[in-house]
């Protein structure tokens, strides 16, 4: 062992003469233990509501949405060569499954109660390839024929309709030409077979399903043509790696691909960013306990003066003054950094096996405050954490290295 490391052990482990410099060390090393432990708490609760969230939106979904690229030309909403497509995307092995989607919007109206939904129309054989709306049905059936539509919970409760009950479905095709010559509205009347809920607002206030036959109709939108292809990966994790395959694969002039990620940028960006603030603020208490230890380390050098020149005298190099309080300070933060991710670790370990935290199941979804543990949490913690003390301690450890050694002993 290096003198420098068994120096900076003794001051650092050892009980000083001086009990107000122990004090210091002892709560800047608390402090960084509280720290990086709330960091890993509250970056393990954010992983656990992203988890959540991803898995609410992936249930109805695509991992990956190919449409066509939009131009001034309403018809190149749509594409066209669907089999031809579906061949060339089969040939990647992450593909699980896929189908086509005719996705727009429509207005559905209940005796007198109108809404607009986006209306999709899918063969009943190809909902369980890339939608959970099979598991998500609270009544009726999964039920997709040319007279039936599926609306979501919320959806249901705005225009007052239950299962049995027919809804007039109206499509917005042609009439942008209503200014200029009479156009009568492309209607369908159908009945509702099931109800679904994906725990989320937005899609079951704003989602319909029914038949590619009944869309196709209502679209004006020939066989063999959809608006998307939708398609699940056998993981999720694949899917920007699968975007670049198709990327290099199909002409990206005539088709938009779109991750599960991409269709909702704007969420998990504000997902990052209020991740990131909190990283930021919590880290300022790992910065408060860093500065207690640039306190503690600058009484250390002046206590230990004598002992400074001592070493000096002896023969020691400034460098090897220097290492000896930068150790000192980065066992004491090494100490409160290992606590703390122990700490962190037991109390996230906890929630996810026991659930101590619950959550009020009327208002939330799920029954207990969501938690996931990523050892990459643990790595930018630490890091962070040790960064700090490594910074607050170089100041007490250049100034001990500056120390004359004959005015150090002039007094001893």
């Amino acid at each position: 062992m290096r003198y420098e490391l068994f120096l900076a052990k003794r001051y650092a482990l050892t009980r000083r003469s001086q009990s107000f410099i122990t004090i210091i060390s002892i709560l800047s090393a608390l402090g960084i233990m509280v720290g990086v432990a709330a960091l890993i708490c509250v970056l393990s609760v954010f992983n656990g509501f992203s988890g959540v969230v991803t898995g609410i939106l992936v249930s109805f979904d695509p991992h990956i949405r190919i449409s066509a690229n939009i131009v001034s030309d309403s018809s190149s909403k749509v594409i066209s060569d669907i089999p031809r497509l579906t061949k060339e995307v089969a040939k990647l092995p992450e593909v699980r499954s896929m189908a086509s989607v005719l996705k727009q919007k429509a207005v559905l109206v209940h005796y007198t109660l109108p809404k607009v939904v986006m209306l999709t129309g899918i063969a009943q054989e190809d909902v369980k390839k890339v939608s959970g709306l099979g598991e998500s049905i609270q009544s009726g059936k999964v039920i997709l024929d040319d007279s039936s539509i599926i609306v979501g919970q919320l959806l249901a409760d705005n225009l007052a309709t239950v299962i049995g009950d027919t809804l007039q479905v109206f499509s917005p095709i042609g009439m942008e030409r209503i200014l200029t010559e009479p156009v009568i509205p492309k209607t369908r009347l159908l009945i509702v077979r099931g109800i679904f809920a994906a725990n989320n607002r937005d899609y079951d206030a704003t989602n319909a399903y029914t038949s590619l036959n009944v869309a196709r109709d209502l679209f004006d939108i020939p066989e063999g043509s959809a608006t998307t292809l939708e398609l699940r990966l056998n993981s999720i994790n694949d899917a920007p790696n699968v975007k670049t395959q198709l990327a290099s694969l199909l002409d990206t002039s005539k088709y938009h691909i779109d991750t599960w990620y991409d269709l909702h940028t704007d969420l998990y960006n504000v997902m990052e960013m209020e991740r990131w603030i909190a990283y930021i603020i919590l880290i300022l208490i790992v910065a408060v306990a860093s500065f207690s230890i640039f306190s503690a380390l600058t009484l250390t050098v002046f206590e230990k003066r004598r002992d400074i020149g001592l070493l000096v005298a002896l023969g020691a190099e400034k460098k090897n003054i220097q290492r000896i309080y930068l150790y000192q300070g980065l066992l004491t933060g090494l100490m409160g950094t290992i606590a703390g991710c122990i700490i962190g670790f037991v109390v996230v370990w906890a929630q996810q096996e026991f659930g101590f935290f619950t959550l009020d199941t009327s208002v939330y979804i799920i029954p207990a405050l969501p938690v996931d543990l990523r050892w990459q949490d643990f790595v930018v913690v630490s890091i962070g954490a040790m960064v700090l003390v490594t910074l607050a301690s170089l100041i007490p450890s250049r100034r001990a290295a500056m120390t004359r050694p004959a005015e150090a002993l002039r007094w001893e």
